[in-house]
């Protein structure tokens, strides 16, 4: 992967000054609007058709026949297949889990409670052995590498908004997990929504807003 690539993952784009964030940049770290619209239309629909039709077979069917199209245009427009992958195994695996014997259909959004706990735990860990995982990303982007552990202002910073985006998944955890032990699935439904890529995004812009004297090659890293 180049380095303009590992950039625009975490929503950088490289500028001849260092990093910019902006909305293009943004929209290009979820895969441009083909991105956005792979990565949430199957929850949507499904949430929708479940909230009109309360029939998990139907709300299931749709996102079948959704995720069937989306690989079609994929395939017509000869896109990457780097984003599709995920969403595939994703839905394929929330279906699993919902139509397993069993299942019931807030077990939909069983497997992202899984996720946004182990990305917090890794997180967590990581402030917990002074490696903190937002630092060692930008020192990958920046060539900076790990000598932001040496400065313990820098350390201390990086701590910060990798805590920031513990709070992130804990956020989504404390509010998702009651609704789903209460069996709410349309409010669930859409509350995942609110708290996905538009918390998702929000949370690169705040951390940019935190990070881009640090990645500004001008000052080579310096946060004094």
């Amino acid at each position: 992967m180049s380095e303009q690539d590992k950039s625009a993952k975490y929503g950088l784009r490289k500028t001849a000054d260092g990093y910019q964030v902006d909305a293009k940049s943004l929209l290009d770290s979820v895969g441009g609007i083909q991105g956005l619209i792979e990565t949430t239309l199957p929850g949507f629909l499904y949430v929708l058709s479940y909230s009109i039709f309360r029939n998990l077979e139907l709300s299931i069917a749709v996102v079948v026949i959704s995720v069937i199209g989306l690989t079609v245009r994929h395939v017509i427009k000869k896109r990457p297949w780097t984003q599709l992958i995920g969403s595939l195994i994703g839905v394929g695996v929330a279906v699993y889990l919902t139509l397993r014997p069993g299942g019931q259909a807030e077990d939909y959004y069983v497997k992202d409670f899984w996720i946004n706990g182990a990305y917090g735990a890794v997180l967590l860990l990581s402030i917990a052995v002074r490696f903190p995982l937002i630092g060692v990303i930008v020192g990958l982007l920046t060539n900076q590498g790990l000598q932001w552990r040496k400065v313990p202002k820098k350390l201390r910073y990086f701590d910060l908004v990798t805590l920031l985006w513990v709070g992130l998944f804990g956020v989504r955890l404390a509010v998702e997990l009651p609704l789903y032990f209460a069996g709410e699935v349309v409010t669930l439904g859409f509350v995942k929504l609110v708290l996905g890529l538009p918390f998702y995004l929000t949370m690169i812009w705040v951390s940019w807003l935190l990070l881009r004297r640090v990645v500004r090659a001008e000052l080579d890293g310096n946060l004094d």
